[in-house]
């Protein structure tokens, strides 16, 4: 009976050793579990492999602040800097169009300024259309039927041309028609008959009549160039259209070296002291 206890105990004690390799393994497998849901595995993995040393300058490079300087150009467009030149060269060609065209069409439209008549010579040429008024006057009121155009004599930049009106009603006056050279274009400056020779008293012209006379004779040159060369004997009223501060009177010219044409004389009217006065504008072809 006595030997039997020492069986016993070694039963005990194994039965405690599983116990404890039981709760051993257990803790083990705890252990193990809370390792792996922490990343662990990886971290032992990548301290065995080194690759945090190797990861860490490879990341470096691909920070964004490396990337800018490659960036910077590509944002800047390279089609900019091209494109102002070309802006620049087809500014060129218009303006280069524009030196042309305005210097063309400025010598067909009017004469440069430094030809035009000085202030006193229009004032002048206002003077003598206001000492002109009664042939310019009966003109404008349907009087007169034609004007004979004769010898024509020109003294420096004056041309003095013989003209005999032929009214409708009533005998025909003779005078003298002036014109004025100044820079290569004629004006008409007098009309009178003779015994009333245009004069130049002090006179300050209206802006507008000379404007418009200024303008309008600078345009039409064909008909008073024709008749400073002789170029036509007969010139012919066909018409008087009278508006209340203009008049048209339709023209045709015929005779000498030139080929019959058709024009319009313009006339344009200023009220001075109360009289209205008629001012030839132009000499215009047709």
């Amino acid at each position: 009976m006595a030997e039997q206890k020492p069986a016993k105990d070694d039963v005990a004690k194994s039965k405690k050793r599983m116990i404890g390799a039981l709760v051993a393994l257990l803790l083990v497998a705890v252990a193990a579990g809370a390792f792996a849901l922490t990343g662990g595995i990886d971290m032992v993995a990548d301290l065995i492999a080194g690759t945090p040393d190797a990861e860490e300058p490879a990341e470096q490079p691909a920070e964004e602040p490396a990337e800018e300087p490659a960036e910077e150009p590509a944002e800047q467009p390279a089609e900019e800097p091209s494109e102002e030149p070309t802006e620049t060269a087809g500014d060129v060609e218009p303006a280069g169009d524009g030196a042309v065209l305005p210097s063309g069409s400025g010598d067909a439209v009017a004469p440069p300024a430094a030809t035009a008549p000085t202030l006193d010579q229009q004032n002048r040429m206002y003077a003598e259309q206001i000492w002109s008024q009664e042939q310019i006057g009966n003109l404008v009121a349907d009087k007169i039927a034609s004007f004979s155009l004769g010898s024509v004599t020109r003294s420096g930049s004056t041309a003095s041309v013989r003209v005999t009106a032929n009214y409708k009603s009533g005998p025909d006056v003779s005078g003298t028609m002036v014109l004025r050279d100044y820079g290569g274009t004629w004006y008409f400056s007098s009309i009178t008959r003779d015994g009333h020779a245009a004069v130049t008293p002090s006179v300050s012209g209206d802006s507008n009549v000379l404007a418009a006379i200024m303008t309008a004779q600078q345009n039409n040159q064909d008909i008073p160039k024709a008749i400073v060369s002789g170029g036509y004997t007969t010139l012919s009223v066909d018409g008087v259209s009278v508006g209340s501060g203009t008049a048209s009177i339709k023209i045709s010219l015929s005779g000498g070296s030139a080929p019959r044409t058709a024009g319009t004389i313009t006339c344009i009217s200023k009220d001075i002291g109360g009289v209205k006065h008629w001012f030839i504008t132009s000499f215009a072809r047709n």
